[in-house]
């Protein structure tokens, strides 16, 4: 799947993924808000109508586990739970999601759940076409969600709601442009470009992780090799580790006392 990271004009049906639009605001594109048409209305009037429909929850599916919070309209995290991620089943990575969302809803009203996955999506936003560290193929996942959950479910990649988030609360608060890079089992990456996720024409604009770096270096979950996520994500980083173990490398005798004297035990992620 070719990447492509340019600044094109996006399809009006991608626009319900690109949070500018009646996901995240309950307007429509080209809806008007105070007389004005609402892409005309300044960031910082847009974020001060978002998210206005009480608490949600949030999960961050990672290669290694699922991360739930209850999330409040300013962004502030009131609490949160995790599991470990079962990777080769699909039907039982969304019973996770499930019981998270149970257990958070006991003491929350909860009015939506927002999904960030980590794989490649439709430019619809409701399946996951690919993911290289989850049994995701084709996976229609906002919809088996949707009737499981029995709540308005949005889903979206893992790294565009982070940057997202960053653009709303976080380090890009009152930015126009953010890029932003996340480490984790494998690497993400996604832009935000005039208050909008820029996913590209194929909708993989930011999958930096999965930019050859090396040719015909690791071969990569993805298919490839040599992709960047091979060097420098937590998974690259435990491998590395545990060869230098094997090794007898002296670099790595306290990590291997840390580990049980077992290379197996050393993982590059918490």
């Amino acid at each position: 799947m070719p990447l492509n990271s340019s600044n094109e004009q996006v399809p009006a049906r991608v626009r319900k993924i690109s949070w500018s639009g009646s996901a995240a605001t309950g307007r429509r594109p080209g809806s008007t808000h105070g007389g004005l048409r609402w892409e005309s209305v300044p960031w910082a009037a847009r974020r001060s109508h978002l998210g206005r429909r009480g608490l949600a929850i949030g999960i961050d599916i990672g290669g290694t586990k699922v991360a739930a919070g209850v999330v409040d309209p300013s962004g502030r995290v009131i609490e949160e739970a995790r599991r470990s991620t079962p990777g080769n089943d699909a039907r039982a990575v969304e019973q996770v999601i499930v019981e998270l969302v149970q257990e958070l809803g006991r003491s929350h009203r909860i009015a939506s759940v927002g999904i960030g996955a980590a794989g490649w999506m439709d430019l619809d936003g409701g399946t996951v076409l690919f993911s290289p560290h989850l049994a995701w193929r084709n996976e229609p996942l906002r919809e088996n969600l949707q009737s499981l959950l029995r709540r308005p479910v949005l889903v979206t990649n893992d790294a565009d709601a982070a940057a997202w988030a960053e653009w709303r609360f976080g380090a890009g608060l009152g930015e126009s442009r953010l890029v932003c890079i996340t480490l984790g089992t494998g690497i993400g990456g996604a832009m935000v470009m005039d208050g909008r996720v820029e996913r590209g024409r194929f909708g993989v604009a930011g999958e930096f992780g999965h930019q050859i770096v090396v040719p015909g270096g690791h071969r990569c979950e993805c298919g490839n090799r040599g992709c960047w996520e091979q060097y420098a994500s937590g998974n690259a980083l435990g491998r590395e580790a545990r060869e230098l173990a094997l090794r007898n490398s002296p670099v790595a005798y306290e990590l291997l006392k840390a580990a049980g004297g077992s290379a197996e035990n050393i993982t590059g992620l918490p």
